[in-house]
């Protein structure tokens, strides 16, 4: 698999680089074969200034290097030959290339297509120049210019896209069919421009370099704006973009749903080909979401602190922006890692000086990044290193609410279940001792156990209810209440009432679970202890509190005692039913004496951020 690499690297480089000899080749060829021209080097130096101002201002498109360069080399083509023209812009692109510290190599083989894109016209219009003079129809002269410019944009697209099929990640985004909308308008633009150019020529017009300049300067003009205006734009996604991240990203407490939203919308704003959000656990880089052209093997490696350009700025908890991976002695393992990268930027995820993660961005080209680049992905990094730390945060709780809830049950089970069914154990064995001596023992052992059991059973039903989703979350409090009520008269057969009194407004979902809960509990308490032959449930709902009233006619019972005897018998019904109520800030109330009933009174005030203004809720409770 390695030798395979290997060579399909050597052979896409060696395409490359045939065609830039190639293409150099022929323009000196075709400078030797034409003879001195007739215009003067005025008409060369204008020409070439403008196209170096067009290349200096490219299109916004394949990362930032299109440019409407044709009618330029359509112009040095028919005023001094097709090997002017071709040395003329390959000269351009390499010191545009140069300026710009972009690629040699990338800025080499744009330029080799284009020329030989070039030559394949320029063939083109030698063929057909006898038939043209023939002619003399200004229709057929444009028909065969317009075949003219189709020849240059085929052969230079399809080198173009055939060399970028041979890359190991070939970048399909880059590819005509991908973009041919954009390339079409750039084509018919150099058409109608190079149309006007012939005319101007054909109609023999004043051409001295002034006029020259004049002619071409709309264009430059038109390059320049665009760029200008594609800049403009770009940062004004950036700030539409971060708006939008930090909102959405705040409201999310999943982990990898606040990677996703930091790292995919990315490519809109800033340029790359391949990022990955690396998260930092026990002194290791691992990558957790990535995007782009990201390299298979590099989905699943992890990084120690000390390897490869990740592990500098974890470790450090600095930012890093490399132009040229090759010259920076902190990237030789990422060289190892994606053969084709060139230029990276980099930067710590830090809260209180602790490193959460990095966020990283990797590019094919040499000086792939800017300054804006960093700075804006720092400014992403902090929102969503905030992100990150409430959604570890909120991980953290979830897993102590869940280990404080395991510890309740087993404290249950312990305290409850299990003490109950060690006493129904000792009397099973001791009646089977005594079986044949003691009969009637045995009936009344057996009679306790059945006691025993059945309270058993209504212990582990009681905490499968408590472990299942609160009904109110399903159904709605009111209809929940309802079915609690019936569920508890068809158990006891004690004459059972639920009421409603006021209009039901929407409540939040904490508040419903507590409402339900606290009549739950109330009415196993009363189920167990009461001996009540009536109980009747009231929700209240008042404009500043809502009140849920359980009250039945039994036998009472004293507060203080109820207390004491539950945490002797390590029973936590009253106490949880308390602790419900004060995490809502609501009051909860036992009014009862011994003989004369009881009354669970729970009070919750209506504040705002106790309610949820949704119409859904409304409705749902309202059909009740």
């Amino acid at each position: 698999m390695a030798g395979c690499r290997v060579w399909k690297m050597w052979i896409e480089r060696m395409v490359r680089w045939s065609v830039v000899f190639l293409a150099w080749i022929l323009s000196f060829y075709s400078l030797i074969q034409h003879t001195a021209p007739e215009w003067s080097v005025f008409h060369l130096l204008a020409l070439t200034a403008l196209l170096w101002v067009t290349e200096l201002f490219p299109f916004p498109e394949h990362g930032g290097r299109v440019t409407v360069h044709f009618p330029f080399l359509f112009a040095l083509g028919s005023l001094y030959s097709p090997g002017v023209a071709g040395i003329v812009y390959g000269l351009t692109v390499l010191f545009v290339g140069w300026m710009t510290k972009k690629s040699l190599s990338n800025s080499a083989f744009r330029s080799g297509y284009t020329i030989l894109g070039l030559m394949a016209a320029e063939a083109y219009i030698s063929f057909m120049r006898q038939p043209l003079l023939e002619a003399g129809d200004i229709w057929k002269l444009l028909l065969v210019l317009a075949v003219y410019v189709l020849v240059f944009e085929l052969v230079s697209k399809i080198i173009r896209d055939g060399t970028e099929c041979l890359r190991l990640r070939p970048r399909y985004s880059r590819l005509w069919v991908n973009n041919w909308l954009w390339e079409t308008g750039i084509a018919l633009l150099s058409l109608l421009y190079c149309a006007a150019f012939f005319g101007m020529l054909w109609q023999e017009r004043d051409t001295d370099t002034l006029a020259f300049i004049f002619f071409f300067t709309p264009l430059v003009a038109f390059a320049v704006l665009s760029n200008v205006i594609a800049r403009l734009m770009r940062k004004r996604r950036k700030l539409e973009l971060l708006f939008l991240l930090s909102t959405n990203i705040n409201k999310t407490l999943n982990l990898r749903e606040v990677m996703e939203q930091t790292i995919l919308p990315l490519s809109k704003v800033i340029d790359y080909s391949y990022g990955i959000f690396y998260l930092l656990k026990n002194e290791r880089l691992y990558p957790s979401v990535t995007s782009g052209d990201v390299p298979h093997h590099l989905k699943k490696q992890s990084h120690t602190l000390n390897r490869g350009l990740n592990g500098w700025v974890a470790s450090h908890g600095q930012p890093a922006m490399v132009d040229d991976v090759k010259l920076d002695p902190r990237c030789h393992e990422d060289l190892e890692d994606a053969e084709e990268v060139r230029s990276m930027l980099c930067v710590p995820l830090e809260m209180d000086g602790e490193v959460l993660g990095v966020i990283t961005l990797g590019k094919a080209d040499r000086r792939g990044f800017e300054e804006a680049d960093l700075t804006f992905l720092q400014v992403l990094a902090s929102q969503t290193v905030i992100a990150l730390h409430n959604a570890r945060l909120m991980n953290e709780r979830e897993r102590r609410v869940v280990a404080e809830e395991r510890n309740r049950l087993a404290r249950e089970i312990h305290d409850g279940i299990a003490q109950s069914f060690a006493g129904v154990l000792m009397k099973v064995e001791s009646s089977l001792k005594v079986f044949d001596s003691q009969p009637e023992q045995v009936r009344s052992w057996l009679e306790q156990s059945e006691k025993k059991l059945r309270e058993g059973l209504k212990e582990v039903r009681h905490s499968i209810t408590a472990l299942r989703p609160s009904p109110a979350a399903k159904i709605g409090l009111i209809p929940a209440l309802r079915r609690r009520v019936e569920a508890f008269q068809n158990e006891t057969d004690v004459d059972a009432f639920f009421e409603q009194e006021g209009e039901n407004y929407p409540l939040s979902t904490e508040a419903e679970e507590t409402v339900y809960m606290v009549c739950h509990e109330a009415l196993s308490n009363a189920a167990k202890h009461a001996k009540a032959s009536e109980v009747k449930v009231t929700l209240r709902y008042e404009p500043e509190e809502l009140k849920l009233v359980v009250e039945d006619n039994g036998v009472g019972f004293s507060l203080a005692q109820a207390v004491y005897k539950a945490e002797a018998q390590k029973r936590y019904g009253i106490v949880g039913m308390n602790e419900r109520a004060q995490n809502l800030n609501a009051a909860l109330q036992f009014d009862s004496e011994e003989g004369q009933g009881a009354r669970v009174i729970l009070t919750i005030p209506m504040k705002e951020e106790a309610i949820q203004a949704s119409s859904g809720q409304r409705g749902k409770n309202s059909t009740v």
